[in-house]
């Protein structure tokens, strides 16, 4: 059990995670709304982005190597809480060169800035308040649920994530679950406190309940662990490819950056670049078309895998929720409900986090949907397999 000193003494660090982590999160969701606008505006940007893979590589090369190996990082950290404490450096090297990627037209996420911005703040508490290593661990987690729970604004789901996606489990004491899950909610409500409205997704209708549609949904369920097993396959291939094939990081992202700014250039795929919020909110209304979810898998991969920065689960939403749309063209099931299904259920697959994908449903479309999201995502994380987006 973890030698607590005091309820006071982590009722401050809870307080420091969350004000860290909320503050952070609402700051970059901020700043990331602005630069997606600039960027739309202004699309002849992406040009400019092998200048900004080259900025980006420069940035980790000479001042952030030890924070390079962002998630992964986090994860060998926690795993092993005797290592070296984070270095400060991640969080705002993470934060300005995310920005550099949406900025110039990478195709990345946001929930790896989110946790490494709290992670690699939130670990310099390590040694004022001098903790044990079981302490480390408990900290390291609860940065992880407050940083996931304040950029989505699903403080549940966030803190069953940070429970969930260390693949070499240990059992918690009541105790730290009950950290973990405090510095969830804290960090979400500083975060709306800063004004921040997260966007909303919306399931207008629920399948009726039938043998015929249970059968549809199994199907279903299939599908969604393929694709997720499909993106975690080829992101973990095209990483390793590209570190032995372009040795170099400053020119693995030049190359990488021009590919991009060409694909999206010739094919008009500017819906495919950044976050793709409009699309994705869009997959559940009308129906996307059937190669949606593949371009941006594609676009995703090749951005990750060249290095610019970001994360992985907002494109697995994109991809999760335009296959889910596509799906509705030619299965008899609610287009809202495909959508929101695979939204879920592809991240939730591919993070190997299923139970804190459910709880993501749960807050995002409400409790209705709930067992269905998580045999969903039960099914679909089997199918994907044992690897996660988070292990290398």
């Amino acid at each position: 059990m973890i030698n607590i000193r005091s309820v006071a003494t982590w009722i401050i660090i809870c307080v420091f995670i969350a004000i860290l982590a909320g503050s952070g999160s609402a700051l970059f969701l901020v700043s990331l709304d602005y630069i997606t606008q600039a960027r739309e505006q202004q699309t002849l940007l992406i040009a400019l982005l092998p200048i900004a893979g080259f900025i980006t590589a420069l940035i980790y090369v000479r001042l952030g190597k030890s924070a390079s190996g962002g998630n992964q990082l986090i994860v060998e950290n926690i795993i092993e809480p005797t290592k070296p404490i984070l270095p400060l450096l991640m969080a705002p090297l993470i934060y300005i060169t995310t920005l550099i990627s949406h900025l110039f037209g990478a195709s990345a996420g946001r929930e790896g800035t989110a946790l490494q911005m709290s992670a690699g703040l939130a670990d310099q508490l390590t040694k004022p308040f001098k903790l044990t290593e079981k302490e480390r661990h408990t900290l390291l987690l609860a940065s992880v649920a407050a940083g996931f729970g304040s950029v989505f604004g699903t403080p549940i789901a966030g803190a069953i994530f940070a429970l969930e996606f260390i693949r070499k489990k240990k059992i918690l004491p009541a105790f730290s679950v009950l950290i973990v899950i405090i510095c969830a909610f804290l960090a979400h409500w500083i975060c709306l406190a800063w004004g921040v409205i997260h966007t909303q997704y919306i399931i207008n209708q629920l399948p009726q309940t039938n043998l015929t549609n249970i059968s549809i949904v199994l199907i279903v369920s299939l599908a969604f662990g393929f694709v997720a097993f499909t993106f975690k396959s080829i992101l973990h291939y095209f990483k390793q490819w590209s570190i032995n094939h372009l040795p170099n990081e400053l020119w693995r992202s030049v190359i990488g950056g021009i590919l991009i700014a060409l694909i999206v250039f010739s094919t008009n795929g500017f819906d495919f670049i950044g976050l793709g919020i409009k699309s994705i909110v869009g997959a559940f209304n009308m129906p996307a078309n059937y190669f949606d979810f593949a371009i941006k898998m594609f676009l995703t991969i090749l951005t990750l895998g060249v290095g610019f920065k970001g994360g992985e689960v907002t494109p697995l939403f994109f991809i999760g929720a335009t296959f889910g749309s596509a799906l509705s063209l030619i299965l008899p099931l609610p287009i809202s409900f495909l959508a929101g299904m695979g939204m879920i259920a592809v991240f939730g697959a591919a993070a190997k986090t299923p139970i804190a994908a459910a709880f993501l449903s749960l807050e995002l479309f409400g409790k209705e949907y709930f067992f269905y999201a998580l045999a969903i995502c039960i099914i679909a994380s089997f199918i994907a397999g044992k690897k996660s987006i988070y292990q290398s």
